[in-house]
């Protein structure tokens, strides 16, 4: 596989002058804002879908968007990743894959995502959905003190409030830390990370500060994630989901308490 891979100090902060009202008087101030730009995913020169997110890891959210959708399954598949500066565009190409591009855009569903989520939606999906193999235990102590330290971490949030964090803790310890305006979009850069350097996620934990909806679920089960926390809350379709795969959710994570919400055992 060639890599083109363009490591950038992409600017994710602008800022605005605004009038700031407090306690009844205003005050002209310079207010950081978060970057909002789309990035258009191309597989084998045939345009897939464009996402909204914040400039950075545009070739880890391509492929994490691709793994996690089921497109892309293999990485030996892969031929090349290119990231188009100044364009928004990604393309990957690949060998021996079995979607066509134009049928996968026909199946596209917006999802409840910040800033327009996408997935390609196919009812046959759900039936294809293994259940979750890991049979390892989590102490909430480590779920705690993780989410701890990822709200700590994001100061890109501290900065403008408009962003999404996502971490991968193994054993015990944060190993990826991710931000984006979209939920989903945090979360696939880090599975785009672990998907292009071999790194196995059947033991992981995956933090979220949004909601765990279903499509959430979906992203962790393709890959094989057995416990899901966040600061906010699950749907109904997300815990129903859950539990046919046998995959932990975990919401509410704040200070020292957490409801768990599915495959409660995982957890100790």
């Amino acid at each position: 596989m060639k890599k083109h891979w363009l490591y950038l100090k992409m600017s994710r902060i602008e800022h605005f002058d605004i009038v700031r009202i407090c306690n009844g008087k205003g005050e002209k101030v310079s207010e950081p804002v978060t970057v909002e730009e789309p990035l258009t995913i191309f597989l084998n020169g045939e345009e897939l879908v464009t996402l909204l997110y914040t400039p950075s890891f545009p070739e880890q959210l391509a492929i994490g968007f691709l793994v996690s959708e089921g497109v892309i399954r293999d990485k030996n598949n892969i031929e090349s990743i290119r990231f188009y500066e100044g364009k928004g565009v990604v393309n990957i190409t690949v060998k021996n894959n079995g979607n066509d591009p134009k049928q996968l855009s026909s199946t596209r569903l917006i999802t409840s995502g910040c800033c327009g989520g996408v997935s390609f939606y196919r009812a046959q999906d759900y039936a294809r959905f293994k259940k979750i193999t890991s049979r390892k235990k989590f102490q909430r102590s480590i779920i705690i003190d993780s989410m701890k330290q990822m709200t700590q971490t994001s100061q890109h949030f501290k900065e403008t409030g408009g962003v999404h964090s996502s971490s991968l803790v193994q054993d015990g310890k944060i190993l990826f830390f991710r931000e984006d305006i979209g939920r989903h979009n945090a979360i696939d850069k880090i599975l785009g990370e672990c998907f292009l350097s071999d790194i196995p996620c059947n033991d992981a934990l995956l933090l979220t500060s949004g909601r765990i909806t279903s499509e959430i679920v979906r992203k962790g089960g393709a890959v094989g994630i057995p416990v899901i926390a966040s600061k906010s809350a699950p749907t109904n379709l997300a815990i129903k989901m859950a539990n046919e795969i046998d995959l932990t959710i975990a919401g509410f994570v704040r200070g020292k308490r957490m409801n768990i919400y599915t495959s409660t055992w995982r957890i100790v």
